[in-house]
């Protein structure tokens, strides 16, 4: 009778000690692999700046394409004569509002000084009024000091026929006795182009730092849209 057959051993397999290596060297690498994920700028500035995102992206508001600004010559609550053309070369924050207003004017207001207080060097800020039976100068610089923009912000007023032209530039809606007003943050570039805007239940005043902070990034071009 034949003898059975031997089985056949196992090869050797690898040590336990280089199988130990291997799984420390795996670990290791996916370690790396997160902190360069962290590493990674968050900042969109920053991000744009290294090409990681397009111009496209930068920004956190709704994009409006650069559209054209009217120009126009209304006086603030001091007095004071303000054109689209003196705010040229740097970037402008533009929001529309009323004096008496207790809910929405004052959350864009308060947005807008927060950003304000956070950046290196001022920029224009103005309001237009919506209201202008209701805006007097007395009435807007109140509403300014309580929002701590006092020396901050321009309060534009004017008659309804002055500020309508500017209204429809801006597809705002004034304020009426049955209806809101459109209520919202629109950021100007250095060439007085519409380039973002914030809706009232959109703004904050991060957003409204970095968009500014992308604009101010841009090379300066002056002159005229």
């Amino acid at each position: 009778m034949a003898d059975p057959p031997v089985p056949e051993r196992p090869g050797p397999g690898i040590p336990p000690r280089l199988l130990y290596a291997s799984v420390v060297a795996c670990l290791v690498a996916l370690g790396v692999v997160a902190v360069l994920a962290l590493a990674r700028p968050t900042d969109p500035v920053q991000r744009l700046a290294d090409g990681v995102i397009g111009p496209r992206t930068a920004f956190f508001g709704a994009t409006r394409g650069g559209r054209p600004s009217p120009p126009f010559r209304l006086r603030d609550q001091r007095g004071r004569i303000t054109t689209l053309d003196e705010l040229r070369g740097q970037p402008v924050v533009l929001t529309f509002l009323f004096s008496t207003c207790k809910d929405t004017c004052p959350i864009l207001a308060r947005q807008i000084a927060g950003a304000l207080d956070r950046l290196d060097e001022p920029i224009p800020a103005i309001a237009i009024s919506v209201d202008p039976k209701g805006d007097t100068p007395s009435s807007a610089q109140r509403f300014l000091n309580r929002m701590r923009l006092g020396d901050r912000m321009r309060y534009l007023l004017g008659s309804r026929e002055q500020l309508a032209s500017v209204w429809r530039a801006y597809g705002i809606q004034p304020q009426g006795a049955a209806f809101d007003h459109s209520a919202y943050v629109v950021l100007l570039d250095d060439r007085g182009r519409q380039q973002v805007s914030f809706p009232a239940d959109k703004v904050t005043d991060d957003g409204l730092l970095h968009d500014i902070r992308v604009l101010q990034a841009r090379p300066t071009t002056g002159g005229s849209p």
